[in-house]
C-alpha cells in the first residue's frame, strides 16, 4: 500500500521538524586573483574559481505564484457520485448529477471523498481512492553553480581598453521539471500491454491479499466484479491510480553547462565619447525541464503579449514549459540538450558622444544664446544583435511521443526572399512523424502496429533550426539647461526601434504538412496547416518620447 501521506506530528515528521532541514555541507570555496605581468602595468590577466549555492528553499516559496505554493491545504472534491448510479460512465466521474424529481438524497454523498468542512490533515485521512494529491520533496542538496574565468585586459592609447576571457559554469541540483508526476504507467508496461492498456481486468491478476481487498473496497461497488482498469493496476501508488495528479511541485534535477567567449572593446570617456563594444560566443546545454523562479512566477516578455509580439521566450517546451516534455519518463537522461535560452552570438554596441559645441568646445566656445542653446547636446546610441534560439519540433503523435523523426537539415540551404523564409522558414522535408514514413499508414493509422508505438529521433530542442536573428537600435538625444550649477533642466528624446526594424517572429513548430493532391488529408496531411510559417514579429515598431526634468 505505496503512498502514505506524512503529517505533521506523525512518526515520520514529529513536531518541531523541519519539512526541508537546512543543508549544512554546502561549503562555497572561492578563489580570484589578478596578475599584471609586465612593468608597464598596462596588461592585467584576471581568473578564478567560485562555488555558489542559493538558498531554494527561499525561492521555491517566492511570494504569489511561485513555483512552490505549497506546503498548505485546499479542500477539492470530484463530483463522482449519482442519484442514478447505473448512469455513471466507469472510472470517469461522468454521472448524470441531480434528477428533476426526488432531490431528498443526501447530496455530500455525491462527491468522492464524501463532502466535509474538514481539512484532511484534522482528521488524519489518507485520501485513498479519487484525490487530486500535491506534495512538496524537499531537495537533496542547495542548488549549486560552479563557475570559471581567464581574462587578459591590455590598456591601449586614447583611453581605450580591449579585453578577451572565457567563462564556464556548471549548475546541479537546480529547479527541474515543475509538476513532476509520481503516478503513471511506466513506458515497458505501455508498450507491452499497448491498447489493452485500460482493459477491465480482476485485482487479483495483479495483486493478492490485503492490498488486493483494500483496493476492491475502494473503488468497487458492493456487489459489483471486483475489476479495475489494467493502467491503474500498473501504477506505482495503486490506491491513488484513479486520481487527477500525483505530483510534488518541483523537482531539483536540473543541471546546465555553459561556455563562453566574451571580447570587449572599450573607451573611456574623452574628445567628448566614450563607447564599449561586448561580443559573446557561447554555448549552453541543459536537461530539458531545467527552470528557474523567474520563469515559473512571471514570463512578461512572453505572456505579456499575444503571439510572443514583443519577446523572444516562449521555446521552454510545446507547452510552455509548465509540464513535462521529456519523451520517455523513465529515460530522462535522453532529452539532455541546448538551453531554450542558447544563444551563441551576441554583439552590444553603445556609444555617448557630446557634440563640439559650447563653452570648452572647439566650435562656440564663448558666451551667448547660440552656445547655450545648440552646446551641450549629448547623443546616445544602442545597437544589439543576437542569433536566434533552438526551436522544439512537435508534431503528429503515435501512441508514446508528438516528437517527429530527424531524417534531414531542417535549415533550408539556398538563398531565400524574405516573403519565401516568412512562408517556409523550416524545411518540412527534414521530418517523419514518429510512425515513419509509409505515407498509406499515414491515412490508416493502426494504434496496434509496432510503428505507433517508437519514439521520435528528434531532440526537445533542434540546434540545426533556430528562430529568425534579432538585431535592434535605440538612440537618444539630450541637453542639460542650466539656470544655476546645481538647478537645471533636462531634455530627452528616446526613441526606441529607431530605424522601425522589423525582425521575424518564431515560426508555427507544429510538424505538418499541407493537403496532397485532390485534398488528401491523413494523419501528417492537414487542412490549415501552417508549419514553418511566421506570422509575427519580435520588436514593437519605432515609438518615441519625450522627458522633461528639473534638477534642484
Amino acid at each position: 500500500m505505496k503512498g502514505k501521506l506524512v503529517y505533521s506530528g506523525d512518526p515520520e515528521l514529529p513536531n518541531g521538524h523541519d519539512i526541508a532541514p537546512a543543508n549544512k555541507n554546502s561549503i562555497a570555496p572561492r578563489f580570484n586573483f589578478a596578475w599584471s605581468p609586465f612593468t608597464d602595468q598596462k596588461t592585467v590577466i584576471r581568473g578564478g574559481f567560485d562555488v555558489f549555492y542559493t538558498n531554494s528553499i527561499a525561492a521555491i516559496n517566492a511570494p504569489g505564484q511561485s513555483s512552490n505554493n505549497m506546503p498548505g491545504w485546499a479542500l477539492s472534491y470530484a463530483w463522482q457520485g449519482s442519484f442514478y448510479p447505473d448512469q455513471c460512465l466507469p472510472f470517469s466521474g461522468q454521472c448524470v448529477a441531480f434528477p428533476l424529481s426526488d432531490t431528498t438524497t443526501d447530496k455530500a454523498q455525491l462527491t468522492t471523498p464524501p463532502f466535509t468542512t474538514q481539512f484532511a490533515a484534522q482528521r488524519r485521512d489518507p485520501l485513498l481512492g479519487f484525490s487530486h494529491v500535491e506534495f512538496f520533496t524537499p531537495p537533496p542538496h542547495d542548488p549549486m553553480v560552479l563557475s570559471w574565468n581567464l581574462e587578459v585586459q591590455r590598456e591601449l592609447p586614447g583611453k581605450m581598453m580591449l579585453s578577451v576571457g572565457y567563462v564556464g559554469t556548471h549548475g546541479t541540483h537546480l529547479m527541474g521539471e515543475p509538476f513532476r508526476q509520481f503516478n503513471y504507467v511506466h513506458t515497458a508496461d505501455r508498450i507491452k500491454y499497448r491498447t489493452t492498456l485500460d482493459a477491465n481486468i480482476p485485482i487479483t491478476d495483479v495483486y493478492s491479499g490485503k492490498t488486493a481487498a483494500l483496493l476492491q473496497q475502494v473503488y468497487v461497488t458492493p456487489g459489483q466484479p471486483p475489476n479495475l482498469p489494467r493502467s491503474l493496476l500498473l501504477k506505482p501508488y495503486p490506491f491513488y491510480g484513479a486520481i487527477q495528479s500525483l505530483q510534488n511541485q518541483t523537482a531539483f534535477d536540473g543541471t546546465t553547462i555553459y561556455h563562453g567567449m566574451n571580447v570587449r572593446f572599450q573607451k573611456q570617456y574623452s574628445h567628448g565619447l566614450s563607447f564599449i563594444a561586448a561580443y559573446t560566443f557561447s554555448k549552453k546545454i541543459n536537461n530539458a525541464m531545467t527552470s528557474s523562479p523567474v520563469v515559473l512566477v512571471t514570463d512578461p516578455i512572453h505572456w505579456a503579449r499575444s503571439g510572443n509580439i514583443g519577446g523572444r521566450a516562449g521555446q521552454l517546451a510545446w507547452d510552455g514549459g509548465f509540464s513535462s516534455v521529456f519523451q520517455d519518463p523513465d529515460n530522462r537522461n535522453l532529452d539532455r540538450a541546448l538551453a531554450a535560452d542558447d544563444i551563441p552570438h551576441m554583439l552590444n554596441i553603445a556609444a555617448t558622444y557630446e557634440l563640439p559645441i559650447g563653452i570648452g568646445k572647439p566650435f562656440l566656445n564663448r558666451k551667448g544664446a547660440a552656445s547655450k542653446l545648440l552646446g551641450g547636446w549629448r547623443f546616445t546610441s544602442n545597437f544589439n544583435t543576437q542569433s536566434g534560439v533552438p526551436l522544439p519540433i512537435s508534431g503528429p503523435c503515435n501512441e508514446l511521443t508528438c516528437r517527429p523523426n530527424l531524417v534531414g537539415d531542417p535549415k533550408f540551404k539556398e538563398n531565400r526572399s524574405r516573403e519565401q523564409q516568412i512562408n517556409q522558414w523550416i524545411n518540412p522535408a527534414a521530418f517523419d512523424p514518429p510512425f515513419g514514413s509509409d505515407q498509406s499508414f499515414w491515412a490508416n493509422y493502426d494504434p496496434n502496429d509496432d510503428r505507433a508505438w517508437q519514439f521520435g529521433t528528434a531532440g526537445p530542442r533542434l540546434p540545426g533550426i533556430r528562430s529568425p536573428g534579432f538585431w535592434n537600435v535605440d538612440a537618444a538625444l539630450a541637453k542639460s539647461f542650466h539656470i544655476t550649477e546645481s538647478k537645471y533642466f533636462e531634455f530627452r528624446w528616446e526613441v526606441f526601434n529607431a530605424l522601425n526594424h522589423q525582425n521575424l517572429g518564431f515560426p508555427d513548430t507544429n510538424f505538418c504538412l499541407p493537403p496532397g493532391p485532390g485534398g488528401l488529408v491523413d494523419a501528417v496531411h492537414q487542412d490549415g496547416c501552417q508549419f514553418g510559417r511566421i506570422t509575427n514579429i519580435q520588436t514593437d515598431p519605432r515609438s518615441m518620447q519625450f522627458a522633461l526634468k528639473f534638477i534642484f
